[in-house]
């Protein structure tokens, strides 16, 4: 006999946690970058593992013998300063819930003068299964009027990844306007009056072999550390392509298209796909590569949105991308489209 699911109430699995970077040394110490500011690419990694907890906690996961896993990462927006000798709180509940899917949202508030201020959010869609199948979850019960809200919200966004999925280069051809813009640049590049960096010179790879000390509870790649290492991929070809120290914006979804088993080789490539006055987009790709064969099949597709900073910490103008190829200025009105969505989503505080 089937069991029957009850419905959830968000607080049945909210979850809290709070990294203490203002007095645990040794954490700090593994958090720390280069310039001595908090490494983000590593907390990527905790914000999947909570997404995950919490997950699991509204479905009775481990009880139901599921397997949850991360379908994507729909958005991460930096608010405010993140950093390394305050303490960070993590807030995270369910906003949302489909038929298989959930989506987890998180707050990362850091802490001044004994105040939490919120710097970062964080939107991640997790799926059911169960022998291979999309498995059935708890509904949930919005009580409040902010639960309510979040509901909302995290339906729309649903709806609005669904619809950009569709408006993909890969399922259909420029539009007048876009085909345009393609066209008005080819000219300016062609007559020498638009000055910038080509698209496949920004284009860099790493080529990884996937170890057993990256697996998740399911016994293959944890998301979140393909998540890093994509991030780190894209802040380090932010930095050689503008010579400046580079200051993460937002993520804009990234896709878990296959599981990753260890033992694989996956190859990422990183490319700047978009340019606009003061911030520029990199798209990140990642594929299993078979070593025998050479057969590729890709995994994971993320976007990055950076600024670059001079060395009094402000923004500056970014070198602007130049498309080369059919290929390069579909890659181009792409990642124009999810820009200009990504800040409107980022203006709705």
């Amino acid at each position: 006999m089937k069991k029957i699911l009850t419905v959830r109430k968000t607080t049945d699995s909210d979850i809290e946690k709070i990294m203490p970077f203002s007095e645990d040394l040794e954490l700090r110490d593994r958090y720390i970058n280069f310039f001595g500011a908090l490494r983000l690419g590593k907390l990527l990694e905790d914000l999947d593992l909570i997404a995950g907890q919490v997950a699991y906690k509204h479905t009775d996961g481990w009880e139901r013998e599921l397997t949850i896993v991360t379908a994507a990462c729909d958005r991460i927006d930096l608010l405010g300063d993140l950093r390394i000798d305050c303490d960070l709180q993590f807030l995270a509940s369910i906003n949302w819930v489909g038929k298989s899917s959930l989506e987890v949202g998180i707050k990362i508030s850091s802490k001044e003068s004994k105040i939490w201020k919120r710097v970062a959010r964080a939107y991640f869609i997790m799926v059911a299964r169960k022998y291979g199948k999309a498995e059935i979850v708890n509904s949930l019960e919005p009580v409040t009027f902010e639960e309510k809200r979040r509901f909302k919200q995290g339906k729309l966004r649903q709806q609005q990844r669904m619809e950009i999925d569709q408006t993909s280069y890969l399922l259909n051809t420029p539009t007048a306007d876009e085909s345009k813009v393609l066209h008005e640049i080819f000219l300016k590049i062609k007559n020498g009056t638009l000055k910038g960096i080509p698209m496949q010179n920004s284009t860099r790879q790493l080529t990884l072999l996937m170890h057993p000390q990256s697996r998740n509870v399911h016994n293959n790649i944890f998301g979140g550390y393909l998540m890093r290492e994509a991030f780190e991929l894209a802040w380090n070809i932010t930095y050689l392509f503008c010579k400046k120290r580079p200051q993460f914006i937002c993520m804009d979804h990234m896709y878990f298209y296959k599981p990753v088993e260890i033992g694989s080789i996956v190859s990422f490539t990183a490319t700047v796909i978009y340019s606009f006055e003061k911030a520029l987009m990199v798209e990140v790709a990642s594929e299993v590569i078979h070593p025998k064969t050479g057969d590729t099949k890709v995994t994971n597709v993320c976007y990055f949105t950076f600024t670059a900073l001079n060395d009094s910490g402000k923004s500056q103008r970014v070198p602007l991308i130049l498309p080369n190829t059919y290929e390069e200025g579909l890659k181009y009105l792409d990642g124009a489209k999810r820009f200009k969505l990504g800040e409107q989503k980022r203006n709705k505080r």
